[in-house]
């Protein structure tokens, strides 16, 4: 046996390094975006609505109203009103469950408790294996909350209805009814609360929500926009060329899905599909541009026109005009500017198309795949973990709520509902965001009790103090994931201390108990998750730098078809979920600096940081080109052996590729990772296209060693045996 084939080593850690400027992150997470103003100002009207008419009819939880349309409020305008319609029916659905337990647990105390255990595991392993996890995330949260809230609405009717010990104020009308009728009107009530903002969000979004079509036009506008500075030789155009990359595909075939949906009348353009992989292909094709050409860009320069005539063509929905010019170059980056010219021919004869109907194919793969649940819901042991400690926190919570008799912090139960994430650091980053959004939130609500509750008289006033604070979380929310929850608890706080039953309020002491509760459900789940199954940011991050490696392998293995053709759906598959797994690494870094030091790094080892993880993006440009060389190489001939050299060495990359999968994500496979990089072929022959193929070889082993040598596993030192140890071997 080789000494490699049992060489385990320990797999990469993960550390995305120090964290940056506080002033400089506020800064850049405020300012202003396209859209963002008219966003946060539809909130606000929808809020107001939605308070409005839960005062003038006397709706229960105004509050929850309020926040719900936070909640479900999203940048466009399609998954809005998709996600709306769900949780409405998600929501009823749910109330008439809780009436369901009630009914069986009503003469039986006991029963609720394990029923309300056992439907807030369900409905969280759910919305972890599933893809309507939304869904039944919030059916679980409606039916925990109103098990909870029912406690107490049953406990006051339960009291002799006298005037003495009634607080007529909060819920008068339950104590001249029957216990059973003042539940059931309690939690009908309560539906409306939230059918109400749902219907609201709905209206507000079908009339004046942003049109995905809009946005995609915009997003592939603005790829043509750096593509064309790039050529032009602006600076920083190099990094708007990288950060498209590294955003990959995915958005934007979302909003191609969900382009035209409410545009009945007009028929969806059949260019967008292919338009979205042309561009993206000419931003990968001028970054190549610089491994082989370097800061020499001038052949580059009639392209600039070509890029900005197809921006405009696409922002006004209008012809391109003339074809763009040839470009040329010679040596290793011929075929790449042949690539370039191809491309932009193949983008302004899609835009030349101008209307027409998507085809059934595109149609059914814009669909979903119509499963339930995960491929791997059962065997997936993350999933129940995450159900079990998201359960655990709400029974803590209630049952602390309810041996203090102290129902005013019910608002902890929320808490251990929405703050549990996956890992450690993000459910401790989404603690911190709630954490000081509720104490803005809750000292702008007390400043307004204090100070502007006394000489508020009418409902109009209340709006008014409202709309200022909604436009304030609003603003915050629509920022990155890195600040955006906070705005979300900024309103959800400042509704709770504010809005107290019907009209002005000065009542501080529920005000007190909600900001308690919410900082006791933070605590709750800072102990869970930090103690019980704790998921590192490493781990994931790990997990999802694997699976971006299989893609590549996955990449690669398609170049060893003996006819060399390539599938060019398998290929766009590869490239959507390469790009995926890569922006998903990049996103769970941003937790990493809230990780604590139990399920931090061991000291001493090299870690896989955010620089890593790009390094390993830009794998994809080599790859790609290598692609785009071999199947040119396969239609025009070339020598056998040379077609077989080729072969060998994709399947010999692939097979790498996968051992660096199953290294970075266990450890396994660290000698063949060490020892197996297979050295790039030596290809002779004549045409450019094989000499770029040969140097793109060459660039691409250059960088994985680059990486390897930077995180890669240490070799394992071979300890000569000493002279007793030889002696007691031979006898």
């Amino acid at each position: 046996m080789k000494a490699h084939a049992v060489h385990r080593g320990l797999p990469p850690d993960v550390d995305e390094g120090e964290a940056r400027n506080l002033v400089a992150l506020l800064r850049r997470e405020l300012r202003p975006t396209p859209g963002r103003l008219g966003d946060s100002v539809r909130i606000v009207v929808v809020v107001l609505a939605a308070v409005a008419i839960a005062e003038t009819f006397r709706i229960p939880e105004i509050a929850v109203s309020a926040y719900i349309v936070l909640f479900l409020s999203g940048r466009e305008a399609v998954s809005t009103v998709r996600t709306a319609l769900a949780a409405g029916i998600a929501v009823v659905l749910a109330i008439f469950t809780t009436i369901a337990v009630f009914m069986l647990s009503l003469s039986e105390p006991a029963l609720r408790i394990p029923l309300m255990a056992v439907m807030t595991f369900a409905a969280m392993f759910l919305s972890r294996a599933s893809p309507l996890g939304p869904v039944f995330f919030v059916a679980g949260f409606v039916i925990a909350y109103g098990l909870t809230l029912g406690d107490e609405v049953l406990g006051l009717a339960l009291q002799p209805a006298t005037i003495g010990n009634a607080p007529q104020f909060e819920l008068p009308e339950i104590f001249f009814v029957p216990p059973e009728e003042a539940l059931v009107r309690f939690l009908l009530w309560f539906s409306l609360a939230v059918v109400v903002p749902v219907a609201l969000v709905i209206a507000a979004n079908l009339l004046t929500g942003r049109d995905p079509d809009l946005l995609l036009r915009r997003a592939l506008a603005e790829r043509l926009e750096a593509s064309a500075r790039f050529c032009a030789g602006e600076r920083e155009a190099e990094r708007a060329l990288e950060a498209q990359a590294f955003e990959g595909t995915a958005q934007l075939r979302k909003l191609h899905n969900l382009a035209g949906v409410f545009a009945r009348s007009q028929r969806r353009p059949v260019w967008r599909a292919s338009l979205i992989d042309d561009i993206t292909r000419l931003g990968l094709l001028l970054l190549a541009w610089l491994r082989v050409e370097g800061k020499d860009r001038n052949p580059l320069v009639p392209a600039a026109g070509a890029c900005r005539r197809a921006e405009r063509a696409l922002e006004d929905l209008e012809a391109p005009g003339p074809e763009p010019l040839t470009i040329t170059a010679t040596g290793a980056a011929r075929p790449l500017a042949d690539a370039i010219t191809h491309t932009l021919r193949s983008i302004y004869e899609t835009l030349a198309v101008t209307q027409g109907t998507a085809s059934p194919k595109e149609d059914a793969a814009a669909g979903s795949s119509g499963r339930l649940l995960a491929a791997d819901a059962f065997s997936n042991p993350e999933y129940v973990r995450f159900a079990l400690k998201v359960t655990l926190a709400v029974m803590v919570c209630y049952f602390v709520m309810s041996m203090t008799n102290w129902p005013g912090i019910h608002t902890c139960v929320i808490t251990a509902f929405f703050v549990a994430l996956g890992t450690v650091g993000d459910t401790l980053h989404k603690a911190t965001l709630r954490f000081v959004g509720c104490l803005i939130g809750a000292g702008l609500g007390l400043g307004a009790i204090l100070l502007l509750m006394p000489l508020m008289t009418d409902l109009g006033d209340l709006l008014l103090l409202l709309a200022p604070v909604t436009l304030l979380a609003a603003w915050v929310g629509y920022g990155s994931e890195r600040i955006s929850y906070a705005g979300w608890q900024i309103g959800l706080a400042f509704y709770l201390v504010v809005l107290q039953g019907y009209g002005p309020t000065i009542d501080m002491y529920t005000a007190r108990d909600r900001t308690i509760g919410i900082l006791f459900g933070n605590i709750v789940i800072f102990v869970i998750f930090t103690t019980i199954w704790p998921v590192s940011v490493a781990n994931v991050v790990r997990t999802h730098l694997a699976r971006a490696l299989g893609q590549l392998a996955a990449l690669l293995g398609l170049g060893i078809r003996s006819d060399g053709g390539i599938s060019q759906s398998a290929r766009s598959a590869a490239d959507t979920a390469f790009g995926q797994a890569i922006a998903q690494a990049r996103a769970v870094l941003v937790n990493d600096p809230f990780e604590t030091r139990e399920v931090r790094r061991a000291t001493g080892r090299r870690p896989i940081d955010a620089t890593v993880v790009e390094q390993v993006g830009r794998l994809f440009i080599p790859i790609s080109a290598i692609l785009d060389l071999h199947a040119h190489l396969a239609e025009h001939g070339v020598p056998q052996p040379t077609e077989d050299a080729i072969r060998a060495h994709h399947q010999a990359l692939a097979g790498w590729f996968r051992h660096a999968a199953s290294w970075t994500r266990s450890g396994e496979g660290a000698g063949e990772v060490v020892d197996g990089l297979p050295e790039p072929p030596a290809l002779s022959g004549p045409g450019d296209h094989l000499t770029a193929l040969a140097t793109w070889y060459g660039l691409l082993h250059q960088d994985i060693r680059k990486i390897l040598d930077e995180v890669g596993p240490r070799r394992q030192p071979v300890i000569e045996p000493s002279v007793g140890d030889a002696l007691h071997a031979a006898g």
